[in-house]
């Protein structure tokens, strides 16, 4: 997965039109904060760091103190534009964090780019290595027409939620719970 693919261009104009505008992270962020109990995140694949930054000022202002919330992303550009601290470059099959780090994982359209299933069981491993309690998997795409706006021609894995669901539980350990919450595979550590 070549970090070079994913720059400017990528992200306002050949496959976003707007990457800043094109979800609404402030109400995202809103919804996961209500949804989980957490203080400390991780955001797989962050971007250039819309959600990550958003979840790291509601998680602050609800707690009144500084949160460990991280994001990484292969991009150079991305990264470079979220010019925070707290976003860094990293691949997702090598996180650089310890072990049970983060109460939240949060993984939104990341897998979906690796270029083989070994890649992707790399990833899922280090997902769950870094993870203390939850991770939120949002990576379960259909292969869209070229004109709808989630069509990415950089995705390579287009996996259903029974597909995304076996893989993870080759990670996964006695006593952890895996649900699905609409197109979200929600992974519970035991």
């Amino acid at each position: 997965m070549g970090q070079s693919k994913f720059d400017k261009h990528y992200y306002f104009g050949k496959v976003y039109k707007n990457y800043d505008t094109f979800l609404n992270f402030k109400k995202l962020a809103k919804d996961l904060i209500k949804q989980y109990s957490f203080n400390s995140f991780l955001d797989i694949g962050c971007g250039c760091g819309n959600f990550t930054k958003e979840i790291k000022r509601q998680l602050e202002k609800k707690y009144k103190r500084q949160c460990n919330v991280r994001g990484v992303d292969l991009s150079e550009y991305a990264v470079k534009k979220a010019n925070v601290s707290f976003v860094s470059v990293a691949d997702c099959r090598q996180l650089p964090f310890p072990d049970s780090s983060f109460d939240l994982v949060h993984i939104l359209g990341t897998f979906a780019y690796l270029e083989s299933k070994k890649d992707v069981l790399e990833a899922i491993k280090e997902a769950y290595r870094v993870c203390r309690k939850k991770i939120v998997f949002e990576d379960v795409y259909n292969i869209p027409e070229k004109s709808s706006d989630d069509y990415d021609p950089y995705r390579i894995q287009f996996l259903n939620q029974n597909e995304w669901r076996k893989l993870w539980l080759e990670v996964l350990k006695r006593g952890d719970k895996i649900e699905f919450n609409k197109e979200e595979i929600i992974i519970s550590k035991s």
